[in-house]
């Protein structure tokens, strides 16, 4: 009998056929796998790496890639004991301390990439002080002296530095203890404010009435005289001087007006026996301060009258502002860009190279390398830090003395009798101001050779009035506050105020808030404003890690 091959059956073929096609699946799969590409972790942190507990940040994987697929999972550790998952997640730190956050991406073939980045929590700022005070008395006839007390006021952890007074009828006063003196033509009630200045800059205020009536609940007497007046000028910058005519005021007829009685609404106060006119000069430490004028016409048979009006008075509150050296990208160790700027490079920059200028929180990293006081290769070290507050453009320098209260002009140009807050310089070099990258006065720093108007310093001498005087920055670091003389360190519009600090650092990650207070010629200060440094050892190896 012949032998033949044996045909498969058709069964058979189907299950080798399967058998085949799985095979090929599972090499192709295999080879996918094989060649997958990795992703890449990246993650951004907003609004910043540093800030005060309770700090809460924002992270966002947006950053994240991957070359030859998809990203299936975001996985996040906040390092404080916390996790998270998501492409975009919220996180608040409640303790103090350093944190590193990790973020493990996973592809659709299960690779997965971390990448890490730092946050600095600080501790919280400390409530500010309270006012409280006493008075003494609360009410009585005109004239009324009051006596205040800001004994009871208190900081518990600073000093309070400052006691300023508004007595509600344009006067004011300073000091813990203080008298001041309330005229009244009719039944009034006054609210006297105290505000407690501290030295970390922090104010705090408290408020009482005390009532004023006149003598016979305030009935005028019959054939009273007429008290009248005219202000020149009723609203300026001060020093603003204003003239008070009294003239217009007349006696009942068959009298004469003997004794013209002034209240000024500064605590100044005089009497004449004729309608003299009266010339008054008003300055003020606040933003603007409206003053009560009284004149009281007295006849000679004992009848009197007044008269009240106001006059306002600005002084534009001056600015504070700083940049810090540091070149950007300064926490990045790339070839040819150092982790910061030394002191010696920032004073021959002073008045040029703004790449070298920061108007923001800057990072100072690898300072055991970059620090040339220290050379050490292990904490503590010695880092120099340096700020600078730019000069302004020239015109800020030109104030030019009148004659006249009226043809006065700031240094924009503005008129000395407007209420116009006036715009901000430039910097010298054409720089506009931008979030607070320098400081300045509204109305000007400095007066030309031929100095400042009569009235700024006769009958009282209020120096140069107009322009920042001192500069005072708190360090943040205990030491005590420095006082830098800011009309002497920018004494022509070429120079910068340029400051440097020696920091200690102990801790890796050290977080230092620079504080600045611009003070003018008449008391008034500023709005503190503050910028944050971090030092710390390492450094980010990409910008876009800084």
């Amino acid at each position: 009998m012949k032998r033949g091959v044996r045909k498969m059956s058709t069964r058979t073929l189907v299950l080798l056929s399967c058998v085949v096609g799985m095979t090929v699946l599972v090499l192709a799969l295999a080879s996918c796998a094989l060649f997958n590409k990795f992703p890449m972790a990246g993650f951004t942190i907003g609004p910043s790496t540093t800030g005060p507990v309770p700090f809460a940040v924002t992270l966002s994987g947006a950053p994240s890639s991957d070359p030859d697929g998809e990203i299936k999972t975001y996985s996040w550790d906040f390092g404080d004991g916390a996790a998270g998952t998501g492409k975009a997640v919220a996180h608040m730190y409640t303790a103090v301390g350093t944190y590193t956050i990790i973020l493990t991406v996973v592809d659709n073939w299960d690779a997965a990439d971390q990448a890490a980045k730092t946050v600095y929590v600080t501790a919280a700022e400390p409530a500010g002080p309270t006012a409280s005070f006493t008075m003494s008395p609360t009410s009585g006839t005109s004239p009324l002296n009051v006596t205040v007390d800001a004994a009871a006021s208190s900081y518990a952890a600073g000093t309070i530095t400052a006691y300023e007074w508004t007595f509600g009828d344009g006067g004011n006063g300073f000091g813990r203890t203080t008298t001041h003196t309330y005229f009244s033509s009719g039944s009034q009630t006054f609210t006297v404010t105290l505000l407690v200045r501290a030295s970390d800059g922090k104010t705090a205020t408290a408020s009482k009435t005390v009532s004023v009536s006149v003598s016979g609940g305030g009935t005028p007497v019959a054939g009273a005289p007429s008290a009248r007046f005219v202000i020149d000028k009723s609203v300026g910058v001060g020093p603003f001087q204003v003239h008070f005519d009294p003239t217009a005021s007349e006696a009942a007829s068959g009298r004469t007006i003997i004794l013209y009685t002034w209240a000024f609404g500064d605590s100044d106060a005089t009497s004449t026996v004729n309608p003299s006119e009266q010339v008054h000069v008003y300055v003020t430490n606040s933003p603007s301060k409206t003053f009560s004028v009284t004149l009281l016409v007295l006849d000679n048979a004992g009848a009197s009258n007044s008269i009240t009006k106001t006059v306002k008075v600005y002084n534009h509150r001056p600015v504070a502002g700083f940049d810090i050296a540091n070149p950007p990208g300064g926490d990045m160790n790339d070839a040819g860009v150092v982790e910061y700027t030394t002191a010696a490079a920032a004073y021959s920059a002073g008045g040029g190279t703004p790449a070298i200028w920061q108007a923001k929180d800057v990072v100072y990293g690898d300072i055991l390398n970059q620090d040339p006081q220290t050379n050490s290769s292990t904490l503590p070290a010695t880092v120099t830090v340096v700020i600078r507050s730019r000069a302004l453009e020239a015109a800020w320098y030109n104030l030019t003395k009148t004659a006249d209260q009226g043809t006065l002009t700031l240094a924009n140009g503005t008129l000395a009798t407007s209420s116009s807050v006036p715009s901000a310089p430039k910097d010298s070099a054409g720089n506009a101001y931008n979030d607070h990258n320098f400081s300045y006065d509204p109305e000007g720093q400095a007066w030309t050779v031929a100095g400042a108007p009569t009235w700024f310093t006769a009958p009282a001498n209020y120096g140069q009035a107009w322009g920042i005087r001192y500069l005072r920055i708190n360090w943040g670091d205990g030491t005590s506050e420095q006082q830098v003389d800011y009309a002497a360190a920018t004494g022509g519009f070429a120079n910068n105020a340029i400051v440097t600090h020696d920091y200690s650092v102990t801790t890796d990650g050290t977080i230092r808030t620079i504080t600045v207070t611009a003070e003018d010629w008449l008391g008034q200060k500023s709005a503190a404003f503050s910028r944050r440094v971090t030092l710390k050892t390492g450094y980010e190896a990409n910008a876009d890690e800084i």
